[in-house]
């Protein structure tokens, strides 16, 4: 636990003139690895490994899988993303579109009967610059909660597995950050001049990932993970006494950085130098209380707080596969070319919005990769990857109802005039919201066996 005290100006005027309405601060509901993939091999294969991943990036597609693999590897790959998103005629760009991917595993030495059942993996992303970059956005500003802010954060995932028997493994990781609650206290000191004391709290946050690989058959590989609901609170309450009258006013984002309960259920088979897999996944996203900042204020006899939105998200479900073929080149190089197809349902319900502009489709995934493994031209065996995939959105169009009458629906939209709120309107989703596109991304790493 973090404590801290910092004294600065408190922007009041704004935190009341703001009380009451939805600010949009999109949180970044998950991680690099959910959007673009895991290391150019994830990359490649649209994600479609929780029955084949052995090594550090077993921590996120399946903990259970760590127990598999041996020895001690590392691999490094940097990552970037492309946005070709739109929304009413408008490029969405990708913030912060560049990071490095780190992936390592460990066989923990020990006596029989352990011996090497035990195994250590570790999963993280990193970004240039900083640990978390959130681009706050204004409320009515077209955009797509499954992508926006979503790789803008550190991921940290260490994980430990054991195999029970030589078919069955279990294991599980843990997806750490911290979280930010506080409190401030404006009074006036003995100048009369009113003197602002924020109080943050800064605490340790995390979630299970939890998984279990079973291989019943020479060639035949079966894994389940569980991705436990992850989400960071940020609460500031402040308070005030403002020539003898008292003043509450609270800024909250419930869920920032979320990721949905997750279930995935995988499958991979070799045939000869091929290998086919396949991932099915269901997730809890109805359970997302949305992108957005709760701005509360009370004075003495008087409440005002923000107004609940309609139910705008709903679970996804989505089906992966992917393959790979090998191919020698020589006794001390081969070849492993990876390809990868998907589909996920839209995470957007048909509920009318009002001031937000909230779109998602259907997504079509494409990948496309290959591994270059050289054994004997150096001490140790070191691979270098190259992994590429789509995700082509399709189209969402919604139709926005302009307010006739105050007070005006919260599923409307209204002009400056409250005369005639029919009259002037400016938000950029009227009179009908449209948006679309695709997100590209690219890996290039290095491996090594230490």
């Amino acid at each position: 636990m973090l404590s801290s005290r910092i004294a600065r100006p408190l922007p009041l005027s704004a935190a009341l003139a703001a009380a009451g309405i939805w600010l949009a601060s999109p949180a970044a509901h998950a991680s690099a690895f959910d959007v673009h993939g895991f290391g150019p091999a994830g990359v490649a294969e649209v994600n479609a490994r929780t029955a084949r991943a052995d090594d550090g990036t077993a921590a996120f597609y399946n903990p259970g899988g760590l127990g598999m693999g041996s020895g001690y590897r590392v691999e490094i790959a940097a990552l970037s993303g492309i946005s070709a998103l739109s929304a009413q005629e408008k490029d969405l760009p990708f913030d912060s579109p560049f990071g490095f991917a780190l992936a390592l595993d460990a066989t923990i030495p020990l006596a029989e009967p352990i011996g090497d059942r035990i195994r250590f993996g570790f999963g993280g992303y990193f970004l240039p610059s900083s640990a978390l970059h959130l681009i706050a956005r204004p409320t009515d500003e077209p955009l797509f909660p499954a992508y926006d802010n979503r790789t803008q954060r550190l991921v940290l995932m260490p994980a430990l597995a054991v195999r029970i028997t030589r078919a069955l493994s279990i294991g599980a990781a843990v997806n750490v950050l911290g979280g930010v609650i506080g409190s401030a206290d404006v009074r006036p000191g003995a100048s009369g001049a009113a003197e602002p004391r924020i109080q943050v709290e800064a605490s340790t946050q995390a979630a299970i990932n939890a998984g279990v690989r079973w291989d019943p058959a020479p060639g035949v590989r079966l894994g389940l993970t569980f991705r436990q609901r992850f989400s960071i609170p940020a609460r500031i309450a402040t308070t005030a006494s403002i020539g003898g009258i008292p003043l509450d006013v609270g800024v909250e984002v419930r869920e920032a950085l979320f990721d949905p309960d997750t279930v995935v259920l995988g499958s991979s088979f070799d045939f000869g130098r091929a290998t086919f897999a396949i991932d099915a996944s269901y997730s809890a996203w109805s359970s997302y209380e949305g992108p957005f900042v709760l701005v509360s204020a009370e004075l003495p006899g008087v409440r005002i707080g923000s107004d609940p939105l309609p139910e705008l998200f709903r679970d996804t479900m989505s089906v992966r596969g992917a393959a790979t073929y090998r191919f020698d080149l020589g006794k001390r190089a081969e070849v492993s070319a990876r390809a990868g197809l998907g589909f996920e349902s839209s995470m957007m319900t048909n509920a009318q919005q009002g001031r937000t502009n909230l779109a998602d489709g259907a997504k079509t995934l494409l990948g496309v990769g290959a591994t270059l493994e050289l054994r004997e031209l150096l001490p140790k065996t070191v691979r270098v990857g190259i992994g590429a995939s789509g995700q082509i959105v399709a189209a969402f169009e919604q139709e926005k109802r302009a307010c006739t009458g105050t007070p005006c629906p919260l599923t409307s939209v209204a002009g400056p005039d409250a005369a005639d709120p029919s009259a002037g309107i400016t938000n950029p989703g009227y009179p009908t919201l449209r948006a679309g596109g695709s997100l590209w991304s690219l890996a290039l790493g290095v491996g090594v066996d230490l």
